[in-house]
């Protein structure tokens, strides 16, 4: 087999790559002395929990994302936890969270005009016990620091990368 057969027999066999980008406004659902939680969650979203615009749906039909919260110590200022939940379209009843198949990178953009933030082999970072993606790393936490600002709510864009 020749090189270009096996280079399109690998291109086949990793699928197209898809790339959504969105805008979150993540809305402070808890000030408290322990933590500042900022959310966006799709079934609280008319109560003021966030919004995201456009909605993933708009680009991949089966899923959506049903939540993203970020946890930041009210002292230190810094991120100490991060996730993103996903959800099946229809929704199932009850809703349950699932694993987003062929998703590969995250990508975060700087509100200050810095260098966004990656992550890749978003699949290792999925958490069968809460169903979600624990994206928080210390990496994430110190980036943000200097790379996000928020009051009342934290806005930024995002992108998801996946093969299909």
């Amino acid at each position: 087999m020749g090189l270009s057969s096996k280079l399109i027999l690998a291109s086949k066999k990793a699928g197209t790559l898809i790339n959504w980008q969105g805008n979150a406004s993540l809305a402070l659902t808890y000030a408290g002395i322990d933590a500042c939680v900022y959310s966006y969650t799709r079934a609280y979203q008319d109560e003021g929990e966030g919004s995201l615009s456009p909605l993933l749906q708009t680009v991949k039909n089966d899923t959506q994302i049903y939540n993203l919260t970020l946890a930041v110590d009210p002292n230190s200022i810094m991120l100490f936890e991060a996730a993103l939940y996903f959800y099946n379209l229809p929704e199932p009843a009850p809703p349950a969270s699932k694993r987003f198949t062929g998703l590969s990178r995250l990508i975060v953009h700087s509100t200050t005009g810095e260098s966004p933030f990656v992550i890749d082999n978003m699949d290792s970072l999925f958490d069968p016990n809460s169903n979600s993606y624990n994206i928080f790393s210390d990496d994430l936490a110190n980036w943000g620091y200097t790379n996000l600002t928020a009051a009342a709510t934290l806005d930024f864009t995002f992108e998801l990368e996946w093969y299909e």
